[in-house]
């Protein structure tokens, strides 16, 4: 996930990636396609190009931004930023309570009506207004699943290597 991101923008944190990746599986959330969406939101995390969110509101999703001219919510971290979009895809997602230990950091979540999109595509029209929403998420999902990223091989020491005893 990182390099994926960081092949479009060099500038592009790991921190982001393993939050994405983190958060995700503590929620049951595609953290890999809620990523994909970031991307969408704000421009490779470029935050340029017209995005209503700026890098230092850490608000990957543009959770409140409900017109071009509203900044949207300012969370106080990555992980926070990341926890909240997460939860929100979680509300829409489905009707359970948050994993044990979680709150909510989401100041959006009680506007969503729960597991009324368990899918991505059913995101359309209800997160934003376009009912191609999901399509583009998709898209730079599918881009990230096939992209052809050269990996580093390293040489294991003898010692760390599995034997058949």
């Amino acid at each position: 996930m990182y390099r994926f991101v960081k092949m479009h923008n060099p500038e592009f944190p790991r921190e982001i990636a393993e939050a994405y990746y983190n958060v995700g599986l503590l929620y049951g959330v595609r953290g890999d396609i809620a990523m994909c969406q970031a991307i969408l939101e704000t421009g490779w995390f470029r935050f340029a190009d017209g995005t209503s969110v700026t890098a230092d509101q850490y608000n990957y999703c543009g959770l409140g931004v409900t017109s071009s001219r509203e900044k949207g919510h300012a969370f106080s971290s990555i992980e926070e930023g990341v926890k909240a979009q997460i939860q929100h895809l979680y509300a829409y997602g489905c009707k359970d309570d948050l994993p044990k230990g979680e709150t909510i950091v989401d100041p959006r979540f009680s506007y969503v009506k729960r597991g009324s999109a368990k899918t991505w595509e059913k995101l359309n029209g209800r997160w934003a207004a376009s009912r191609h929403y999901s399509d583009r998420i998709l898209k730079l999902y599918f881009q990230l699943s096939g992209s052809q990223i050269e990996f580093i091989e390293v040489e294991i020491p003898e010692e760390y290597l599995l034997t058949e005893e």
